[in-house]
């Protein structure tokens, strides 16, 4: 049984006074001052007027008869409290903090060692290039590009006469050979002459070619000539280039062997011998000399080679070689 908070007479009153049906009451004010006949804790019933929420009142009567109301609990005791109001910043700061995300830990940045760079061995075509640029830079410094010389003997002037004329080299170098000699003494002369002439303006076309480079380009460029040469003969080739003379050229210094030998050859006593019979009995006698008669040799040396330094910081600019050091044998 559902205990209802008012009385059936002041609900009969109300449906009576109501236009309406009793689901849906229409009212002005929605709270309404009624009397009730309330019971109190003794049985005693008590009518009092207080302020009703018409439109809940309503709602109530309306599902009274479908639905019971759940009984009301006892209130808690007052502990003298003031009640704690409810705040809403934890709910934030609970929110806040979910809604955070948690802070990336900086990771450490490793330093990855380089690793050692391995050399790949040259191809067949670099190494194949490297040799054609060392070889154009050698003839680069050897200094090919002397004045062409014009012909200087009387054979020569005629076997560029006949070089201008039709037929194969042979035909033409016999036709030369056979007019030179059939020359008359005056077509010999005009020829000689002729030679000569060129022969000097060789000399001093050359002479200038030379003194337009450095003495220090000349001797390397005799260097590279030299190179050219030991490369030939080791490919199994027959060349042979000239090397270029130079007056300004410093002379290297020569030892107190090469003074005696000059002595010995100067002096006539080596007549009729042999290179290799003369060098083996110079030598012997080298050997013989004491320790008194090398001094003025080795002065000669010494004095000698002073000169050569002197020289070569002059002409070439250049310090002279430190004397190497033999190492010691274990």
């Amino acid at each position: 049984m559902v205990v209802l908070p008012y009385s059936r007479t002041l609900a009969a009153q109300l449906v009576a006074r109501s236009t309406r049906s009793f689901t849906r009451p229409a009212t002005l004010n929605s709270l309404s001052r009624v009397a009730c006949a309330c019971a109190n804790k003794d049985g005693q019933t008590k009518y009092q007027s207080d302020w009703v929420d018409l439109g809940a009142f309503y709602q109530r009567a309306r599902s009274y008869a479908t639905t019971a109301t759940k009984p009301a609990s006892r209130p808690k005791a007052h502990t003298g409290r003031a009640a704690a109001k409810r705040t809403t910043t934890t709910k934030k700061a609970a929110s806040t903090s979910a809604t955070k995300k948690p802070a990336k830990r900086t990771k450490k940045k490793t330093v990855k060692k380089p690793k050692p760079k391995v050399k790949k061995a040259p191809s067949k075509t670099a190494l194949a290039q490297k040799a054609r640029k060392a070889q154009s830079d050698l003839r680069a410094a050897a200094l090919f590009e002397e004045p062409k010389q014009l012909p200087s003997t009387a054979f020569s002037l005629i076997l560029v006469e006949e070089s201008h004329k039709a037929g194969d080299v042979r035909s033409r170098a016999a036709a030369a050979s056979e007019r030179y000699k059939s020359l008359t003494p005056e077509e010999r002369e005009r020829y000689n002459h002729q030679a000569n002439d060129n022969r000097q303006k060789n000399t001093v076309a050359y002479k200038q070619w030379v003194q337009s480079h450095t003495p220090l380009e000349i001797k390397q460029a005799n260097n590279a000539r030299r190179t050219l040469i030991r490369k030939a003969k080791a490919e199994g080739k027959k060349k042979r280039n000239m090397p270029i003379h130079d007056d300004r050229s410093v002379k290297g210094h020569r030892n107190a062997y090469t003074f005696f030998f000059a002595d010995r050859h100067a002096s006539g006593d080596l007549k009729g011998m042999s290179v290799g019979e003369s060098g083996r009995l110079v030598g012997k006698e080298w050997k013989e000399l004491s320790a008194a008669e090398r001094r003025s040799y080795d002065s000669k040396a010494q004095a000698d080679k002073n000169r050569y330094e002197e020289e070569l910081k002059s002409v070439y600019g250049l310090d002279p070689p430190k004397p190497r050091t033999r190492k010691a044998s274990s």
